[in-house]
């Protein structure tokens, strides 16, 4: 059979001084794109043709699994993040295959309760294989995000994710015209250099990172999780911290660890799509479509009684004290 080719792409208040938080009206939340949910015990799919692993980083991987059940082949996708990721999918060139259901589609992955631990199983499409004499091929190509698309954050000051001492300006804002569109609408670029200490902007538990991706540029290839060095924390609202371009084997944490706001969490770089070094920071989740995120504007606690919606061009000084880390799960 045909390998399947996956498209990769992936606090404590402030000390008594913040000011109250407004009023907050959680919006309506999106409807999950859901797909059939497969039997949760494994024998009742039938037996299993291939297992094909794709999407892996540190914290979980994605697998898609063909179960025979006679003269049919149910295609499955398990999800083993202990974040729930969203899928847009596509079977193709088929081959002593005829399609009973569609062959593409959204798909919302369920997390494991653990970091690479087993999701459940979901069906995304069945299959007749007409002359079980002969092998059947097909090709399956997704895109993937991080992320649950019904999260929606809550009022928060984040400090600046880097030590006191410290000063740097905003690169590149909200909307920035070089890359801040769409999925990356409201992030925000610190113009850093390599090596500087990358700290926590928010406590929560650290969902995925990488550490191997070496090299950077502005080619279309290299927009995608594989290719930059990574931190992704699930914040207490639902929300992700997303934390790119860090330095190769500089990342200081792992799946599954819980983080304290201001923590180390690795170093800056310059890998992945960039022009220069920098730090890339936004709190983001999964949208519907698989393909694309939802950005979300935030604002810094950028001294002991400010908080403001950071500025392009803004130099930001650090003043809060680092924190203590925090114990593992």
């Amino acid at each position: 059979m045909e390998r399947m080719r996956g498209t990769r792409l992936l606090l404590a208040l402030l000390l008594g001084c913040q000011p109250p938080a407004p009023a907050y009206a959680p919006p309506a939340l999106e409807p999950l794109p859901l797909a059939p949910a497969a039997p949760s015990d494994p024998d009742a799919l039938g037996t299993l043709e291939d297992r094909y692993v794709d999407f892996a980083f540190d914290g979980g991987q994605l697998e898609f699994e063909i179960y025979r059940q006679g003269g049919s082949l149910v295609q499955v996708a398990r999800n083993r993040y202990a974040v729930p990721v969203v899928i847009a999918w596509t079977l193709s060139n088929l081959d002593n295959l005829a399609p009973a259901t569609s062959t593409f589609g959204v798909a919302y992955l369920p997390p494991a309760a653990t970091p690479g631990g087993l999701g459940p199983g979901v069906v995304l499409a069945r299959l007749a294989h007409l002359d079980v004499q002969r092998v059947f091929r097909r090709r399956l190509d997704f895109r993937a995000r991080f992320g649950d698309p019904r999260a929606r954050p809550v009022p928060y000051a984040y400090a600046l994710p880097y030590p006191v001492g410290l000063t740097f300006a905003v690169l590149q804002g909200f909307h920035g015209a070089f890359s801040h569109r769409g999925s990356n609408e409201y992030a925000i670029d610190f113009d850093c250099p390599v090596a500087t200490p990358v700290l926590a902007a928010r406590a929560g538990r650290v969902m995925v990172t990488h550490a191997a991706a070496q090299g950077a540029g502005t080619t279309p290839d290299l927009v995608d999780y594989q290719h930059t060095n990574f931190v992704i924390i699930r914040h207490d609202d639902g929300t992700l911290g997303e934390y790119l371009h860090l330095a190769p084997s500089s990342v200081q944490v792992r799946a599954g660890d819980e983080v304290a706001r201001l923590q180390p969490l690795a170093l800056s770089g310059n890998t992945g799509f960039s022009s220069t070094p920098h730090l890339h920071f936004q709190v983001m989740t999964a949208a519907t479509d698989g393909v694309s995120a939802i950005s979300f504007p935030f604002r810094l606690a950028v001294a002991p009684e400010r908080v403001e919606e950071p500025g392009l061009g803004r130099r930001y000084a650090a003043w809060e004290t680092i924190a203590a880390p925090a114990t593992g799960p």
